[in-house]
């Protein structure tokens, strides 16, 4: 076999096993399928909101506990969020803005850092489950960044006594419901 034969060979035995390889690759250059932003856009109110502290302590249902039943989330089709609720204390509307970016099974929703969406637990981004049938968005999972130790306590005052870091970690649950 001459040079010129075993080049080829050499060349056609490389091409037969990348081939294999190249098919296998599962990469789209599309990127994944993002939930659509018009599916998404609406508005909605939070219907749970749930704290499990880690350790010995139950889980706690604070809807009830933050003293106002209309927490409302806004999306727009130009990926701003809103959430606005009148605070129990001062009877001021709040509103906390900030926007939200499609993923996979939902969106991220990132607050801007001036806000005060830790009042209700919120963390600075995180990421919501979107089920379209159920008009749903709803985050189970580990709390991000904690919950703010003071403002858990104001909600649970039974937690007074007991030795909680600041910020608390634990399991939060929140589940916003379409309103319109």
């Amino acid at each position: 076999m001459n040079r010129t034969s075993f080049r080829r060979l050499s060349a056609v035995l490389t091409l037969a096993l990348l081939l294999p390889l190249a098919a296998c690759d599962d990469s789209d250059p599309a990127g994944p399928d993002l939930v659509d932003v018009e599916a998404v856009a609406g508005t909605y109110l939070m219907t749970d909101l749930q704290f499990d502290p880690q350790g010995t302590l139950p889980n706690q249902e604070l809807l009830d506990a933050l003293g106002t039943t209309d927490v409302e989330l806004i999306l727009t089709l130009n990926r701003s969020a809103q959430i606005v609720y009148r605070d129990p204390v001062s009877d001021l509307v709040v509103t906390l803005p900030g926007n939200f970016q499609s993923t996979v099974d939902g969106i991220r929703l990132q607050w801007n850092s001036g806000s005060n969406f830790r009042d209700l637990l919120l963390s600075s981004s995180m990421e919501f489950e979107f089920d379209s049938s159920a008009g749903t968005l709803r985050f189970d999972d580990a709390a991000p960044n904690g919950v703010p130790r003071a403002r858990l306590i104001a909600l649970v005052p039974a937690f007074e006594e007991e030795q909680l870091l600041d910020p608390t970690p634990g399991r939060l649950q929140v589940t916003f419901t379409r309103d319109d």
